[in-house]
């Protein structure tokens, strides 16, 4: 088996994610690409409230629950992109919301103006609560019977936050005092990062808290069975190769002095997943 590195697997990873994609907005310019919204919501540019983890940006997309509808959303512009029924393609946006939030998309609008009929479901659940995870689309015209796009060109997506069906417990999560929503970084990508085979446990497994001050927790599911820690500083040196544990998922990292980490965490058939993690 090739042996991977950490310098060698960042490299892929940042290769990997360069490859054929498309910002659609990264709300660094205000809200450049946001059409109308409805159902009881309220959004706005403001400062990313968790610059640590996977997305480290200046600005993102504040959403506020204001009224009951399951259906509130917000549309955004990705200026009539054009797909073939024989293209694949997926939509991947980070998200940072206070609890599992029930979230879907709606790709089959005739119109920029309109708000299209289907709701298309994530391939993958937001597990990280309040932290930063990339959540990813299938682009396609429906969850039920479409393997594709049909409809030749994408006009603009209309983003579903919170329709509290699906997610587990059911119900909503959003309201307009204190638990908010974030979305930020909304790419069109020629790839499914999901299916990445160096990167699957990634979409696994969750660390927190983050940042950290003499501990953390990883937690898994789909019963994924860890098999090593260990954790590297941005130059890619090894500071901590056996990590003393707490206890089954926490693990000590008091002797670290402050600063940005990389945690290289391995399950036992080989996969290898990439956390950032700040040590206060």
């Amino acid at each position: 088996m090739k042996k991977i590195t950490l310098l060698s697997l960042l490299f892929s990873f940042c290769a990997f994610y360069g490859f054929g994609q498309t910002m659609v907005d990264d709300f660094e310019s205000g809200a450049t690409n946001v059409l109308n919204a409805g159902g009881g919501i309220a959004t706005a540019v403001v400062t990313n409230p968790n610059q640590t983890g996977l997305n480290t940006t200046a600005n993102c997309m504040e959403i506020r629950r204001t009224g009951a509808q399951w259906w509130i959303f917000q549309g955004i512009d990705v200026n009539d992109l054009a797909i073939s029924s024989s293209e694949t393609k997926y939509l991947s946006m980070m998200v940072h919301f206070p609890a599992q939030s029930d979230l879907g998309l709606r790709f089959d609008a005739p119109d920029d103006a309109s708000n299209g009929t289907e709701v298309v479901r994530p391939l993958n659940t937001y597990t990280d609560f309040n932290q930063w995870q990339e959540i990813v689309f299938e682009i396609k015209d429906d969850d039920d019977t479409a393997t594709s796009f049909t409809l030749g060109t994408l006009f603009r997506i209309s983003f579903h936050p919170d329709m509290g069906f699906e997610n587990d417990p059911a119900g909503q999560v959003l309201d307009n005092i204190s638990a908010f929503g974030y979305i930020d970084q909304i790419q069109i990508l020629d790839s499914n990062p999901l299916s990445n085979d160096e990167f699957s446990l990634d979409t696994n497994i969750s660390l927190y808290p983050n940042p950290a001050q003499s501990e953390f927790t990883i937690k898994t599911i789909n019963s994924t069975r860890i098999s090593e820690v260990s954790v590297f500083n941005t130059l890619g040196a090894e500071v901590l190769s056996d990590i003393t544990k707490i206890s089954k998922d926490r693990y000590d990292i008091s002797n670290l002095s402050s600063g940005l980490y990389l945690v290289k965490i391995q399950d036992e058939n080989g996969a290898i997943a990439i956390k950032k993690l700040l040590k206060k």
